[in-house]
């Protein structure tokens, strides 16, 4: 008879403690982190929800004609649900399914509950205001909606385990599908476009962008580390683990930058909380 360890993984087989155990730690921090950054993007439309009124720069019956048959069943009572000031409810409502996920400790199935509130208020945000989207939203929607599902299988170590490398292959592909496009781009090989961003009002930075003009070598060295970041990032999957939590560490480094220079604050909150998957791959994949 071969020994234990040698029998191969059956589909669907039940885990063992340790397994559940580690698991489960992986989502907790994954969906805490999530949380936080779905609870600060709450904010943030609840303090300019004046932007939604009718006369606002996102008034509904003005996005409201992107969409065809918008007056015809169901849409109709979406629409309803959509126009101010009923739009505000879902802020709120996404304030405090995050709130309750950062406090306490709620139940596999309220859990799951939450998850589903997160990523349907995000979905209804998005298709409500549309502009000012990013990939951070994108990415929390499929943190969120996977972590979800996840709840469906308890016990099943095979279909938890999927659940987290989906979100770590997903974070490893929007980084590197960054990282292509700035490649191709003339602008950013050149680091021209690093000066144009920091020279903008919306995401720009008086001080560094002073900086950047002073030291013209430096935009273009900043562009490139940025590209070269982003291309390899996939690598944390597969390196020796140092190095892993060294391409983690600039990961977190690099959105914390991002935070302060840029204002995009939920940037950081959206792809670290894939982190934690990324690592229990990683860990899995090392010889």
């Amino acid at each position: 008879m071969l020994p234990v360890k040698w029998i191969p993984k059956a589909v669907g087989r039940r885990e063992v403690g340790g397994e559940a155990a580690a698991v489960d730690q992986v989502f907790v921090r994954i969906e805490k982190i999530g949380a936080m950054g779905a609870l600060i993007g709450a904010l943030e439309q609840l303090a300019t929800t004046s932007a939604l009124a009718n006369d606002g720069i996102f008034s509904w019956s003005v996005n409201q004609t992107r969409f065809r048959g918008i007056e015809r069943f169901p849409m109709k009572y979406v629409s309803k649900l959509l126009d101010y000031p009923r739009v505000i409810a879902i802020p709120q409502v996404r304030l405090t399914a995050a709130a309750r996920m950062l406090l306490g400790r709620p139940g596999s199935s309220e859990r799951a509950l939450l998850l589903f509130v997160l990523t349907g208020t995000a979905a209804g945000m998005q298709v409500r205001q549309c502009y000012g989207y990013d990939g951070s939203d994108n990415i929390s929607l499929i943190t969120f909606l996977v972590a979800a599902i996840e709840k469906a299988f308890p016990g099943d170590y095979q279909a938890r385990e999927a659940c987290i490398r989906f979100i770590a292959f997903q974070s490893c592909v929007a980084y590197a599908a960054a990282g292509a496009v700035k490649l191709v781009s003339p602008i950013w090989r050149d680091g021209s476009a690093i000066t144009g961003i920091f020279r903008t009002s919306v995401y720009g930075d008086k001080g560094l962008y002073r900086l950047l003009c002073l030291h013209p070598a430096v935009p273009r060295i900043v562009a490139w580390s940025v590209i070269l970041g982003e291309l390899t990032f996939p690598l944390v999957l597969v390196a020796p683990k140092p190095v892993a939590r060294g391409i983690l560490g600039m990961g977190v480094l690099f959105h914390l930058a991002n935070g302060r220079f840029m204002g995009l604050n939920r940037f950081f909150w959206a792809f670290t909380a894939t982190y934690p998957a990324v690592a229990h791959v990683s860990r899995s994949l090392r010889p």
